[in-house]
């Protein structure tokens, strides 16, 4: 079993905004680490190809649990975002906002540490 999952995950450093491409996988858990106190609102965005128009995503049941944003985090805090990608193109954007997504600006802007981890291969290990 521990072979099974190792071979059926992708975990990738995340920078919002950017094009992830998620050819294959059908599920993807998106961790925020709060900068500050406040909340953190996830939208995600589709298309089919990484410099293609991205457009919103309609499946009201994108996210798992029903709710794509996190409130009252601390500063440190890990909010966690359960994806079901069954119904999106190869290639999706996430875009972090909120007061817990980012502080400053100009030179002393900063944007919460991410991570993506998509799961649930189509094709299984042997």
């Amino acid at each position: 079993m521990k072979r099974n999952l190792i071979q059926n995950v992708k975990a990738i450093p995340y920078t919002s905004g950017s094009a992830i491409d998620r050819t294959g996988f059908l599920s993807a858990v998106v961790a925020v680490s709060a900068l500050a106190a406040g909340g953190v609102k996830l939208e995600v965005t589709h298309a089919d190809t990484a410099t293609g128009t991205f457009e919103a995503v309609a499946d009201e049941r994108l996210v798992v649990g029903g709710t794509n944003e996190v409130k009252d985090l601390k500063a440190g805090d890990i909010a966690n975002f359960d994806l079901d990608l069954l119904g999106c193109k190869n290639f999706i954007k996430v875009t972090l906002s909120g007061d817990a997504a980012a502080t400053g600006s100009g030179d002393t802007a900063k944007t919460a540490a991410c991570a993506v981890v998509l799961g649930d291969h189509y094709a299984q290990p042997v």
